[in-house]
């Protein structure tokens, strides 16, 4: 073997582990997402034929006679109180399509099935797969696995008649409008004092860094102590304007101030972060260039406009770009503190119906819509603004 298939070789195994992470944890999903988007895919529907049934006690509450009195019974009147599709859906508990009731009208073995039952041969707990292979003639690699339907574009289809799918993306947009361009100028603002030579700087860089590193769902839980009726924010308002008949508002039950106060937070919360960013780019401007400035003449305004800004040109496009996809992103703030559906983002409503609804495939759907905006974002970041070396 040459060397250098030796040297690949021991590459590929050293970097074997974060390969396969990457591809069962980021491949993986996004091609079942896309998959999925397709489908009617229910979560509650994936395990219904590994679920555990007692044919015997299914049977006895379907026909009505238990196992005492069936030595008194006929096949013929068990037949004429048994309907096969009733016994299957409500006393197995497997929700069927079309297909599958066809496959099972003319293939599943009734006569067996109520011989069995009438026999006492059916006392035991089994697989709903493995029920389904012993009583059907044909077809049973139907009831081995859950295999959702291809729908084609319908999923795409009912966006366009879901309101909700429309508020939440509109809620989105304007999230990013309003939070990232604010927090870009904060941001900027901050690590031009962060690295300012002023006495106490190091404190106040970790004094705005810190929210950032900070659990999501500590802050949330504050910002709802300050936003709550009761709060600090209502009580603070009410002592300076009081006088004027201020009457104290529920921030975050409010549908016209819900989605503003969150905004508020995550600046608050993001600011800092991004101000890193800032001050990266700032401490690789050489200080000549603002020395040349000074000795012709120029204000401190006029090099902050003329200098400064143009110099941080790279870090303001990065920032705005990866700002403006988390919040197009933005889920545990809304998940914690929102709690009515006119505020909701489109990340919100993706959780909701995967995981409230069962609503898989559509959650799909709208991850995948999500996906092509910000895709979209990234292409026109890099088609239009090029980055500078």
């Amino acid at each position: 073997m040459k060397r250098s298939t030796k040297e690949a070789i021991t590459g590929y195994i050293f970097s074997a582990p974060i390969l396969l992470t990457v591809i069962i944890f980021t491949f993986y999903p996004i091609i079942a997402v896309f998959y999925y988007s397709f489908t009617n895919y229910q979560p509650l529907e994936a395990q219904k034929f590994n679920n555990l049934v007692n044919p015997q006690e299914a049977l006895e509450f379907n026909t009505g006679y238990f196992s005492d009195e069936l030595n008194d019974v006929s096949l013929e009147e068990l037949k004429q109180n048994f309907d096969i599709l009733t016994f299957i859906e409500l006393d197995v508990g497997v929700n069927l399509d079309e297909e599958s009731k066809t496959s099972i009208k003319k293939y599943f073995d009734t006569q067996k099935l109520l011989e069995d039952f009438k026999n006492k041969q059916l006392n035991h707990e089994i697989k709903v797969s493995t029920f389904m292979s012993e009583y059907m003639l044909k077809d049973s690699n139907k009831f081995k696995k859950y295999i959702p339907n291809f729908i084609g574009f319908e999923n795409f289809k009912k966006m366009f008649s879901d309101p909700y799918f429309t508020i939440s993306l509109f809620n989105a947009i304007l999230y990013a409008l309003i939070v990232v361009p604010v927090q870009t100028i904060l941001a900027v603002l901050l690590a031009v004092a962060a690295n300012s030579k002023i006495k106490g700087v190091s404190f106040f860089k970790t004094t705005f860094f810190i929210p950032s590193i900070t659990s999501s769902a500590a802050i949330s839980m504050i910002f709802w102590l300050i936003y709550s009726k009761p709060g600090v924010l209502n009580r603070l308002l009410t002592s300076f304007f009081g006088w004027a008949g201020y009457q104290p508002i529920d921030w975050l039950n409010e549908p016209n101030t819900a989605l503003f106060a969150i905004m508020i937070m995550n600046i608050w919360t993001t600011a800092g972060y991004f101000m890193i960013t800032f001050l990266a780019g700032l401490q690789d401007i050489s200080p000549s260039i603002y020395e040349a400035a000074k000795i012709d003449g120029a204000k401190d305004g006029k090099i902050f406009w003329k200098i400064t800004m143009p110099m941080l040109k790279p870090q303001i496009l990065f920032v705005m770009i990866m700002g403006t996809i988390g919040c197009l992103q933005v889920f545990d703030q809304i998940y914690f503190l929102i709690k009515n559906m006119r505020n909701i983002t489109i990340s919100y409503y993706i959780y909701k119906n995967a995981f409230e609804y069962g609503n898989m495939g559509y959650a799909s759907a709208l991850a995948v819509i999500l996906f092509g905006i910000i895709l979209l974002i990234t292409f026109i970041q890099k088609k239009f603004f090029k980055e500078e070396y």
